[in-house]
């Protein structure tokens, strides 16, 4: 299927589509004055340690500080490499006053600070970079043993001294050229990162993650897309530059988009958005499913609606739930949503049905870049699952609380109301 990356900029916002034969697969919004944290450096100041915890609390001048756990001051900042460093004791690594350079993992989200990590890390398009542990990893996603073994040797081989490099998924199959030109590029980064914290007074930033059309080039771009579609000129020259410096080996066609209507219209990407802010999402079948998020916890139920099948019940369900398996993976990379999910599938009488429906989620689960983590059908016939949270989702862009039912989306009833004036 043609793939296509949508950018829409205008003063307020910038909008970053990606659309597959047609459809909406994810969705990147990014406002003019909100500030970009997750994965930019701070020159930070430890406030308090909390034994306790086994962590601390580090202002990095955002008004909250931020929370840093003691395995993130211990361990490999990844999430998508199966090697990890031994603990210790929070007590021992930090003290009150220290200052110290943090990466935002996580930004603060409703009442809860960012989330840091010590070990910062610089993305580049095929490695990353810890410039403070020689360690190397190999992404998870890269599952051939052979290829693992391959990608390890080549890092050994271009590292320089007390540097840590990961091989992300976009490095399967690349070679020495490609790696050596990351490592001279994110060398160069970590350089001025090590000159500003030199500079500056704590807490400040350091050096501020790129901007939100300039990740996804980085992060998403690769040989199955073949157009960038963009309907601003100087975004469009300056991400032409950018393409060409970063990814000179990939043919991708960077279009201007000159035509009165929107963009986003044109391409049905406007529609898409506002069944992905909505509570109920229609399947083709006939079914649907339903999407309820609180703070903490993202429930899914789905339902068979005015699907009725051809043949057996079993098989209507089925169905049913094979396809909403794939839509609740697509929705919950357009909304953004993460924490801990609960999926209500159809009750399935099939042992086998149910591996089918699991093995359907697993499968496009893989395509989100944010890390999840997939359970077994409970007893109670629920999929239990967590996906990484990194910032606001999709929904706390467009909406905030009701100031007059606070947030419960519900108003008393007339009959309610009347009884209590009586």
């Amino acid at each position: 299927m043609e793939k296509k990356i949508l950018i829409s900029v205008d003063m307020n916002e910038t909008r970053i589509a990606l659309v597959e034969g047609g459809k909406l697969e994810d969705l990147l919004i990014e406002r003019q004055g909100e500030e970009r944290m997750a994965g930019s450096i701070y020159k930070g100041v430890v406030r308090k340690v909390l034994p306790g915890m086994q962590a601390a609390f580090v202002d990095i001048g955002l008004g909250k500080d931020g929370f840093l756990y003691v395995s993130k001051v211990t361990e490999g900042v990844d999430e998508d490499v199966d090697e990890r460093f031994p603990s210790g004791s929070i007590e021992a690594l930090l003290k009150q006053g220290q200052e110290l350079l943090v990466e935002v993992l996580r930004e603060p989200i409703g009442t809860k600070g960012a989330r840091l990590s010590s070990y910062v890390s610089l993305p580049g398009r095929y490695l990353v970079l810890m410039p403070t542990v020689a360690h190397f990893g190999v992404s998870r996603k890269i599952t051939d043993e052979v290829e693992r073994r391959r990608l390890k040797d080549l890092l050994r081989k271009i590292a320089p001294p007390g540097k840590g490099f990961i091989v992300r998924t976009a490095g399967e199959g690349k070679g020495e050229r490609e790696f050596r030109s990351d490592v001279k590029y994110l060398l160069r980064t970590w350089s001025g990162i090590e000159k500003s914290s030199r500079r500056v007074a704590a807490p400040k930033v350091v050096h501020e993650e790129m901007d939100a059309v300039h990740r996804v080039v980085r992060d998403v771009l690769n040989p199955d897309i073949g157009k960038i579609v963009v309907d601003a000129k100087p975004e469009w020259s300056r991400l032409k530059r950018f393409v060409r410096t970063l990814c000179p080996d990939l043919p991708v066609d960077v279009e201007l988009y000159r035509d009165s209507k929107p963009l986003f219209e044109a391409y049905g990407v406007e529609d898409e958005i506002d069944m992905a802010l909505s509570r109920e999402v229609n399947l083709k079948s006939g079914g649907y499913i339903v999407i309820e998020q609180t703070e903490a916890m993202v429930s899914i139920d789905v339902n068979t609606g005015r699907f009725t099948g051809k043949s057996k019940f079993e098989e209507t369900i089925l169905i049913t739930n094979l396809e909403a398996a794939g839509e609740v993976a697509r929705q919950l990379r357009l909304r953004d949503m993460g924490g801990i999910v609960i999926i209500d599938f159809i009750d399935m009488g099939s042992s086998r049905n149910q591996k089918k429906v699991l093995r359907k989620l697993e499968g496009c689960m893989k395509r989100d870049r944010a890390k999840t983590t997939i359970l077994e059908l409970s007893d109670l016939g629920l999929v239990e699952m967590t996906r990484q949270r990194v910032r606001r989702s999709l929904s706390t862009t467009f909406y905030e609380a009701c100031p007059y039912c606070k947030g419960s989306g519900w108003v008393r009833s007339v009959i309610t109301t009347s009884i209590n004036v009586q």
